[in-house]
């Protein structure tokens, strides 16, 4: 793949924006916790609770799932060597794509031509940095916090509460002291999600995320605590009514009315093999 075939995008300008929406299911007990304990409920660790003591599963959560997988399969399917340039490590200051000292350096290369600087960042700025976000780039991909689908069915009763344990090594029992409790949102919780896609490459940078969503869809990910302990299981589903595609074509209309084009999902998924492919020839 040459850099004529992919030119990285800003927002100086509105190309496209895509909203997927949909709806995420729990299969087995979710922990998407604060980290700490709840007086109310009295457990060591408690989830995330909105005003009203309902659940919601941060955007930044369900966000960074779907970045750190997509990192993943970049860097399994990228030559060996070009990990930098095809998904750095955000949190290794001396492996990201542009670090804090090459950015200064650039500042003051172009410090009276703002265009040029922004030109360059993109430059040196990897695939999902670029679709992402870093600190010197704003995200393409804004996901909204996921809130129940069926709020006014929602009871105190729905949470449970798992009890845990640290167990002694060389014992192989229960270590004195370490017994704790935490919340969890029991199996069947629905959640509606919302992800939009703003001035996305659609055959270089979209089908990235179609791919981390295509595995959620096929609950091959989990999200939260306790993962390794059978928490977090969850499949998602793509709400084809309502998805909507805006464009430099429809515009106007979406402009006049308030709606995009609608979204077929199953033409969507079709992309993901085409960018892949390329990926791994580049």
């Amino acid at each position: 793949m040459n850099s004529d075939q992919y030119k990285p995008s800003d927002f100086s300008a509105f190309k496209r924006r895509m909203i997927l929406r949909g709806l995420l299911r729990a299969e087995t007990a979710l922990r998407v916790a604060t980290g700490r304990g709840d007086e109310i409920s009295g457990t060591d660790i408690s989830v995330f609770k909105d005003n009203m003591r309902r659940p919601f599963i941060p955007g930044s959560s369900f966000k960074g799932l779907l970045r750190a997988h997509i990192e993943s399969v970049i860097r399994g399917i990228c030559p060996l060597g070009d990990m930098r340039n095809a998904a750095c490590d955000p949190l290794d200051e001396d492996c990201r794509c542009l670090t804090a000292k090459e950015m200064k350096e650039l500042r003051e290369q172009f410090k009276s031509d703002a265009a040029a600087l922004a030109k360059a960042v993109l430059g040196k700025s990897c695939r999902m940095c670029r679709l992402f976000g870093s600190p010197w780039l704003a995200s393409k991909v804004l996901v909204k916090d996921l809130k129940l689908a069926q709020p006014e069915s929602w009871a105190e009763r729905r949470y449970e509460v798992r009890t845990g344990v640290g167990i002694d090594r060389d014992s192989e029992t229960a270590r004195e002291g370490v017994l704790y409790d935490s919340q969890v949102v029991a199996p069947g919780t629905e959640f509606e999600w919302e992800i939009l896609i703003e001035n996305a490459n659609p055959d270089h940078e979209e089908p990235l995320l179609f791919l981390g969503l295509r595995e959620m869809k096929s609950g091959r990910l989990a999200l939260g605590g306790g993962k390794s302990r059978g928490l977090g299981r969850f499949r998602v589903t793509v709400d084809a009514h309502g998805s909507e595609l805006v464009q430099e074509d429809n515009l106007v209309e979406y402009l006049k009315t308030g709606k995009g084009a609608a979204v077929i999902w199953d033409e969507l998924e079709k992309k993901i093999g085409n960018c892949v492919l390329a990926l791994s020839q580049q």
